[in-house]
């Protein structure tokens, strides 16, 4: 039995041939294999002829860790002592996903309790829907939640479908308060730590354990378990 590490290595070398296939210069290929993470540790390119791209005239790869931008100019880009001349710039920094979105709107809980005080090392959920001390505050997909490992749109189903059947459950019956517990939310924090401790995915910094929040703990952000445990 192969362990995941050595799995990992033996997909890294599958994927890195691949890519070598398919970039005719052998420089760029190696810029575009990873070797600092382990394969599928970082979001891979789920792509259509990606790789192609870079086989053409009119593309050029250039390694910012290598030569570091140095600046912006009203014509381009300054890279080291070359000049990029451009019409347009596309940032693509990416985003902080799963509380991103939630950490830009000031959701105030009991007693005046902000979310992003509650969840200023790292975020407690109980699986991934409540978080104590906001009653009546639901998430489809917060954090260590299950879908967040699968399709997104066909695996929060089940949690639109749950929250659907618990909304009538609660008007049916007269319940107009529903909160989970401490104890509940401590413990499925806990068990998703548990999980994800063997993981590659801790291994690197990747936005998936909350790596890219500047002074936040390391929080693996995802349900490593899976979509049909969850």
């Amino acid at each position: 039995v192969l362990q995941p590490g050595e799995a990992n290595r033996l997909l890294g070398e599958f994927v890195a041939r691949k890519i070598r296939e398919r970039v005719t210069d052998p420089t760029v290929a190696t810029k575009l294999i990873p070797t600092d993470h382990a394969f599928g540790s970082r979001r891979v390119p789920l792509e259509t002829r990606y790789f192609e791209t870079y086989n053409q005239p009119n593309v050029r790869l250039i390694d910012v860790r290598e030569t570091p931008i140095a600046r912006i100019t009203e014509a381009g880009i300054q890279v080291g002592a070359d000049h990029v001349d451009l019409d347009m710039i596309i940032y693509a920094t990416g985003f902080e996903a799963v509380r991103g979105a939630i950490d830009r709107i000031d959701i105030v809980g009991r007693d005046g309790q902000r979310l992003k005080d509650k969840w200023a090392q790292h975020p407690v959920t109980y699986m991934g829907l409540q978080t104590e001390g906001f009653p009546n505050f639901f998430m489809l997909l917060g954090p260590y939640h299950g879908a967040t490992f699968c399709n997104i749109p066909r695996c929060i189903e089940h949690g639109v479908d749950w929250l659907t059947d618990l909304f009538r459950h609660a008007a049916e019956r007269g319940i107009d308060h529903i909160e989970t517990t401490r104890e509940a939310e401590t413990e499925w924090t806990r068990q998703v730590a548990a999980e994800a401790a063997d993981s590659l995915f801790m291994t690197v910094d990747s936005f998936i354990n909350g790596s890219n929040r500047e002074g936040a703990a390391r929080s693996f952000l995802f349900y490593a378990a899976g979509n049909p445990a969850y």
